[in-house]
């Protein structure tokens, strides 16, 4: 089973805190094409290709139960799956824009808007210790709406030429967002986990 298919499993197994649904369908997300090297604390500039594959499309679901979370608490899965690295986070959206129904006014969709330009990006959500090697590959993102609360997925996924490199992965964003107090992150790989909360004075998971 490919990382890709693998992480919204992983998250229920080991945050038990969180009720996993199945990842929407990618056709109806926000997508990214590659992006330039990650560095930590950097966010490289999309390239034009990227630019032009980023899709105008939110998966919103206006009906139903959202799963359960609990404000200023996100979730954040890194698995790896040969050479590749998928990032999974989930926040809500009160914990990011202040309101968690579907926009109602014009500011409303630009703070929408502007969250998704901000977590797209390649590099911009997450960063990799460079020896690692990882490069980004695809992005993909959606807003969802349910049972009177709202959420945010983003999914990062990575092509690394050492995965077996890897041991921290910073989150970058908890500066900007200071209503997000707190990340359950975990890592996973064929041969090591970890598991940690990353807070604003502790953004980053080392690696065992």
């Amino acid at each position: 089973m490919r990382a890709t298919r693998a992480v919204p499993a992983l998250i229920c197994a080991m945050l038990l805190a969180v009720a996993c649904d199945g990842p929407p369908d990618p056709a109806n997300k926000d997508m990214a094409a590659p992006g330039g090297t990650v560095e930590p604390g950097r966010a490289p500039a999309p390239e034009p290709q990227m630019a032009e594959a980023l899709a105008e499309h939110d998966h919103e679901e206006t009906g139903g139960r959202l799963e359960a979370h609990e404000h200023g608490r996100a979730t954040l899965a890194a698995a790896v799956d040969g050479n590749e690295l998928t990032f999974s986070f989930e926040a809500p959206l009160a914990s990011l824009v202040g309101f968690e129904h579907a926009p109602e006014t014009d500011a409303q969709t630009e703070a929408l808007n502007t969250l998704k330009d901000v977590f797209v990006v390649p590099g911009s959500m997450v960063a990799v210790n460079p020896s690692a090697g990882c490069l980004p590959l695809m992005t993909t993102s959606g807003t969802h709406f349910g049972g009177g609360h709202g959420a945010l997925e983003v999914e990062h996924v990575y092509t690394c030429e050492s995965a077996d490199r890897i041991d921290s992965i910073e989150f970058l964003l908890m500066d900007r967002y200071p209503q997000l107090e707190s990340i359950d992150a975990i890592f996973l790989s064929g041969t090591r986990q970890s598991a940690g909360e990353l807070r604003p004075g502790s953004p980053a998971l080392k690696v065992r």
